[in-house]
């Protein structure tokens, strides 16, 4: 028993002091801080999260409301009446449109364009390319026209759940988000479900702790980039595939960021795309939203223009 006593009180003595330690050297417990701006989402087991039906302030400069229709599409024409032909845009929250006014969004624009074209804002913020899949499949069995999906160079990362990117989501209580994501076995797709990350015991009392489940993260989520660009192409494979089986087309838009290397790869598979990159976004403060935010209205009234005549052309050619 003297022996037991010992040992416990000489390891809670050594947890005490490395506690201490790695406090001093700057590490702290898990605040577990909800995100800044999140009220547009909710939880949602097949996404990991959707759009929020109602108007909601963006977090940005401005703080512009903006509005999401009862089905959760952002609002992209003054009434949610639709028709044909009918678009359907996917992608992240530059198609979106985080951070502008309804009628500043570059699908808006499209539609004030086209006007005998219903444009659907299907956009939801920190959307990749497997989340896109999963709701462009959700619509095959009404499908549209064409699908034009927005591809941001960061769909790379969040498609395959890399590590920085699953520190980078947290839910309503902060924990982390691990979204649903795909890895490649093989020369092929390994779908995985979103789940909420579980906190470890004592992880927002201890610097201990929260490092040691740091540690496990990294084993866990280790060489994910490795699987980025496989999964892209293959993932743009099976969207064109899924236009195709139910009778729609697809569009691809690359957007800000998209890596040079993969338009041989849409060519390759024989995948429509317009190329209205902006690597001046990455550099100019001014097409961003305070500096430093999401695309300016300057900025989704260029992407507007360079995609009009790429939509035009698809829908001629149905």
């Amino acid at each position: 028993m003297k022996n037991a006593l010992l040992l416990t009180v000489s390891l809670l003595l050594s947890l005490l002091v490395g506690e201490s330690l790695i406090r001093l050297a700057g590490y702290a417990p898990n605040a577990f801080r909800p995100p800044a701006g999140g009220t547009w989402s909710e939880p949602d087991p097949q996404y990991g999260w959707r759009n929020r039906p109602g108007v909601f302030a963006s977090s940005e400069a401005g703080n512009v409301p903006m509005t999401f229709w009862p089905d959760r599409k952002r609002a992209s024409r003054a009434d949610p009446a639709t028709g044909r032909p009918r678009v359907d845009m996917i992608g992240d929250s530059i198609t979106q449109g985080y951070g502008v006014a309804d009628d500043e969004t570059f699908v808006w624009r499209l539609g004030a364009h086209m006007p005998g074209v219903s444009f659907e804002n299907l956009g939801v913020g920190g959307y990749g390319t497997y989340q896109s899949l999963l709701v462009q499949q959700a619509r095959a069995a009404e499908p549209p026209d064409l699908t034009v999906y927005g591809f941001f160079g960061d769909h790379q990362h969040r498609n395959v759940a890399s590590l920085s990117w699953v520190r980078a989501l947290r839910g309503a209580d902060g924990r982390q988000i691990v979204p649903p994501h795909v890895t490649v076995a093989d020369g092929a797709l390994v779908r995985h479900a979103g789940r909420i990350e579980p906190a470890w015991p004592l992880e927002a009392r201890s610097a201990i702790v929260t490092e040691l489940h740091r540690a496990w993260q990294r084993f866990e989520f280790r060489g994910r980039r490795d699987h980025a660009r496989p999964a892209v192409e293959l993932l743009l494979g099976e969207m064109a595939a899924t236009a195709r089986g139910s009778g729609s087309s697809f569009l691809v838009l690359l957007l800000a960021d998209a890596p040079d290397w993969l338009i041989p790869a849409l060519a390759a598979r024989g995948i429509a795309y317009a190329d209205c990159r902006a690597p001046e976004f990455e550099r100019d403060p001014a097409l961003r939203i305070g500096g430093v935010g999401h695309p300016t209205a300057a900025r989704h009234a260029a992407w507007a223009a360079c995609l009009a005549p790429s939509v035009e052309t698809a829908l001629r050619q149905r």
